[in-house]
C-alpha cells in the first residue's frame, strides 16, 4: 500500500471557475518500473483479483481526504471527490458492506463521495446493477456516470440507474467546434438535465473550451486547462488559496 499514490485531479465549476471536487485517481510507485498509471496496472489488479482490496483501499483514503477539505472549507457548498469502481467490486455483495463502513468512519456530507462507473460496466448486468446502485444511493454515496457517449445506450435507457452526475466523454468536449460535435454536446446536456443529473464535460484543455461547455449549460469541467493530477497536499493549497481569493 506503500506503493499507491493517490493524486486528485480538480473538477471545476463553470459558472465562477471555483473548484466543486475531485477525482481520485491511483498510481503505483513500482520499485522497479517507476510510476505507473491505471491503464498500466489495472488489468493486471482485476486479473489476480487485488482490484478489490486497492478499490477499498483508494475509496477509504479518499473519504478521509474528502472529509479534512470539507471540515477545511466549512464556509463554502461541500466539495465532492469522485472514486471509481471496477466490475469486480459491483459484483460482490460486500461492495454495500465496504460503502457503509468508509462512511459511517468518514463522514463526509450525503452524495459528496460519489462512485464512478462506465457505461459498459453497468451494462455488463443491468438488473444487478440497478438494485446495487439503488442500494448505494441509500447508503448516502452518489453516483456517476463514466466516460458517457462511447457506449451504446441512450441516456433515456439510462435513467433506470439512480445516477446523480454524468460524465461526458472527452471525445466529445476536444475540438467541439468541428462538425456536429456542438450539437450532440448541446444535446446531451439538456437530456441530463431534463433526467435531473449534473454534467462534467471532460478533457477540457482550454479556456475556450471552458467557455463554451458553460454556453452549452454544463454545470463542471475536468482536464488540463484546470489541473493535472496532484497530491492531498497541493489540493489542499489550492483550496486554501481559494478561500482567501474569495475572502478578499
Amino acid at each position: 500500500r506503500e506503493e499507491i499514490a493517490i493524486l486528485y485531479q480538480p473538477i471545476m465549476r463553470l459558472e465562477d471557475r471555483s473548484i466543486a471536487g475531485f477525482e481520485a485517481l491511483a498510481r503505483w510507485d513500482h520499485p522497479k518500473l517507476g510510476r505507473m498509471s491505471p491503464s498500466e496496472f489495472i488489468s493486471i489488479a482485476e486479473e489476480t483479483g487485488l482490484i478489490v482490496d486497492l478499490g477499498m483501499f483508494v475509496m477509504d483514503r479518499t473519504a478521509r481526504q474528502l472529509a479534512i477539505w470539507q471540515r477545511a472549507m466549512r464556509s463554502r457548498e461541500p466539495i465532492f471527490a469522485s472514486v471509481n469502481v471496477s466490475s469486480r467490486q459491483l459484483l460482490r455483495h460486500d461492495l454495500i458492506h465496504d460503502i457503509r463502513t468508509v462512511l459511517s468512519r468518514s463522514s463526509v456530507a450525503r452524495g459528496t463521495l460519489k462512485l464512478e462507473m462506465t457505461e459498459s460496466l453497468v451494462m455488463e448486468n443491468p438488473e444487478h446493477a440497478a438494485q446495487m446502485l439503488a442500494r448505494i444511493r441509500e447508503l448516502g454515496a452518489g453516483l456517476s456516470l463514466d466516460d458517457f457517449g462511447t457506449g451504446h445506450s441512450s441516456l433515456a435507457y439510462l435513467q433506470r440507474f439512480p445516477f446523480d452526475t454524468i460524465k461526458i466523454d472527452q471525445s466529445f468536449v476536444r475540438t467541439t467546434s468541428r462538425g456536429t460535435r456542438p450539437v450532440i454536446l448541446k444535446s446531451i446536456i439538456a437530456l441530463a438535465h431534463d433526467l435531473g443529473m449534473d454534467v462534467v464535460a471532460e478533457g477540457a484543455e482550454t479556456d475556450s473550451d471552458a467557455v463554451e461547455l458553460y454556453q452549452f449549460g454544463c454545470e463542471y469541467a475536468q482536464g488540463f486547462a484546470f489541473g493535472e493530477p496532484m497530491d492531498a497536499d497541493a489540493a489542499m493549497r489550492l483550496l486554501t488559496e481559494e478561500r482567501l481569493e474569495a475572502a478578499s
